[in-house]
């Protein structure tokens, strides 16, 4: 796919990749383009009932929307619930992880970047 052929496109499906944690990652492959497409990577977290995330610290600012599920949110090890239509933003160096208390998935699409 190619951003030169068509400028809105359908993204392939996403393959989850199981992470040692046991949530799901999948990172959406944006279109090929001589110009970068977007200054940002796409991705899907699903997080089974009672899994909860590695925690995760990096130099990229990150914003979560999560879809569905509701669970626990640490970021800088302060916890908060969290539900499905919330959003939320961490900026570079700030650990957050994920922990699902329900008793459905909590999907989260998540979208990062270098300041």
């Amino acid at each position: 796919m190619s951003v030169t052929e068509e400028f809105t496109a359908l993204l392939p499906e996403a393959e989850f990749k199981l992470r040692p944690s046991g949530a799901h990652l999948a990172v959406l492959e944006l279109p090929d383009s001589p110009e970068p497409v977007a200054p940002f990577t796409f991705a899907h977290i699903h997080v089974p009932p009672g899994v909860t995330t590695a925690a995760d610290c990096h130099p990229e600012r990150e914003v979560w929307f999560v879809r569905s599920g509701s669970g626990v949110l640490s970021v800088g090890g302060v916890p908060r619930r969290v539900s499905a239509g919330e959003h939320f933003f961490y900026d570079s160096g700030h650990t957050h992880q994920l922990h699902n208390d329900g008793e459905e998935p909590i999907e989260v699409v998540s979208v990062w970047w270098l300041p």
